[in-house]
């Protein structure tokens, strides 16, 4: 508990800043990450800045670059906030922002790099779980609420950033650590309900078929993406597809009829020949939030966070964050159909790698060369849903590079749970690796990803390999992580 204290005293020094700011009539630039979980992020602070009727400009990167800071430097912002983004560079800000004030709310592994000048709120200083405990979102979201109370009604997406980082961890599908804290904000202010069901995508708001079909987390091989296929799935099994004349969503479906579709897509994993167990990924807790509309996306917070997810992968951040800020009518419309093209394309690149296998087996990671084909963008998405199927047979990290702008490659890693518990942390072997060939990485224990030199490319994938053997040899030794 005194850990928690601790790190709720650092969000509110934080807040206190941004209070300060305002007496001096200081400007603010909020620099997010374009990400699901920094898109909901800035949302909830430019709508808690607005409150305040202050003014700011909202910019959303991938990472911090030359150009970046340069475009600071040069602006007459005098406070600027990175949020999701910013713990990786500190050493970076350091040297390069000395003549500005700076506040970084992030959850990844961070650099050590003190500053006068620099505030820096993140949960994994005081030692608590960042990786599963809280989002980017959910850290804007208590910095927001500390600055004032009434911002308790962004509590929602606070849960949505969380969903978009798959921190549903718990047993039942459920959220942790301090996420447990807005879940209880959200829900005591009428915001949230929960309930246990299956977890297709549209559990509120599509036909059963179309909701199967949109599952992507976990990948239904035959299914994901195959509409046609789903409806003659459901036939088959004597699931009834419409109620007086209206498609029936998932939330229509009776006890029995989730147990026989559950039942069902058990059988189907095997007979496809991919681990079933992947099929109890489709069950667990479901967040519905209240105030918005029924039959809309925005209802429940897993799509809510597909959504957003969606406008980030396909370089339309700024359609995400309007969602985020309030917009039901053309950004919503406009977001509804990049999440469509962007399906599509999981389905093509995943379609891609199927037939050419380009999966490659290391020592101790499988690799996965995009190139050219894979947007540097989605990339992460297919590797993790790659190692979801449980088609690679061994159980090693999967490491996908795909090729970015300029002369750098994108490198995205995704490891399991049971990786993670016998030792393996891709947050902090991304970050080492990184920095060694002169690239920049960090992220979580099981989702993480670098920007490298596109010359390094042999050299980091040979220390990824033996700095993830190393963890594995360390935690075979030392025991498996609590």
């Amino acid at each position: 508990m005194d850990t928690e204290i601790e790190f709720f005293n650092t969000v509110k020094i934080a807040a206190e800043k941004l209070v300060e700011s305002l007496v001096d009539h200081k400007s603010i630039r909020l620099i997010i990450h374009s990400d699901a979980d920094g898109i909901a992020a800035g949302a909830i602070l430019a709508r808690a800045l607005s409150r305040l009727e202050i003014g700011f400009k909202v910019s959303c990167v991938n990472r911090i670059d030359e150009s970046l800071i340069g475009s600071i430097i040069g602006d007459e912002c005098s406070l600027i906030i990175f949020s999701d983004i910013g713990s990786g560079y500190l050493d970076v800000l350091k040297d390069r922002m000395k003549e500005k004030e700076v506040i970084v709310l992030d959850h990844h592994v961070y650099v050590e790099a003190n500053s006068d000048n620099i505030l820096h709120v993140n949960p994994m200083i005081q030692g608590l779980d960042a990786s599963k405990g809280v989002s980017g979102a959910g850290i804007s979201y208590f910095f927001s609420k500390e600055v004032d109370k009434k911002n308790i009604d962004l509590s929602p997406l606070g849960i949505v950033g969380a969903l978009a980082d798959q921190q549903d961890k718990g047993e039942k599908k459920n959220l942790l650590g301090l996420n447990c804290i807005i879940e209880s904000d959200a829900k005591n202010s009428g915001l949230l309900e929960t309930s246990i069901g299956l977890l297709f995508y549209g559990y509120e708001t599509r036909p059963i078929a179309k909701a199967i079909a949109y599952t992507t987390n976990p990948f239904i091989p035959g299914l994901s993406g195959r509409e046609d296929k789903c409806l003659a799935f459901l036939k088959e099994i004597g699931v009834e597809l419409k109620s007086e004349g209206r498609w029936r969503a998932v939330r229509d479906l009776s006890e029995e009829e989730k147990r026989k579709v559950f039942s069902a897509l058990s059988k189907h994993m095997v007979f496809e020949g991919f681990d079933p167990k992947t099929v109890h990924e489709l069950v667990g807790t479901v967040y519905t939030f209240t105030r918005e509309d029924p039959w809309t996306p925005m209802r429940d917070g897993r799509e809510y966070a597909s959504l957003l997810n969606a406008c980030a992968r396909m370089d339309r951040p700024s359609v995400g964050l309007a969602i985020g800020l309030g917009d039901r009518n053309t950004a919503f419309n406009e977001g509804e159909a990049i999440l469509d093209d962007y399906r599509k394309k999981v389905s093509e690149y995943l379609d891609w790698v199927r037939t050419n296998g380009n999966i490659v087996e290391l020592e101790n990671v499988y690799l996965l060369r995009g190139d050219q084909k894979i947007n540097d963008r989605i990339i992460g998405v297919v590797a993790s849903i790659l190692l979801s199927t449980g088609a690679l047979k061994k159980q090693m990290p999967l490491i996908a590079i795909a090729k970015s702008d300029g002369r750098l490659l994108k490198i995205s890693g995704r490891a399991t749970e049971e990786l993670a518990h016998m030792g393996v942390d891709l947050g902090s072997v991304m970050m080492k690796a990184a920095m060694n060939v002169n690239g920049r990485g960090g992220g979580h224990d099981i989702a993480a990803g670098a920007y490298i030199p596109e010359s390094s490319e042999e050299e980091f994938l040979r220390m990824i390999d033996e700095f993830v053997g190393d963890q594995r040899k360390i935690g075979v030794h030392s025991g498996d992580k609590d």
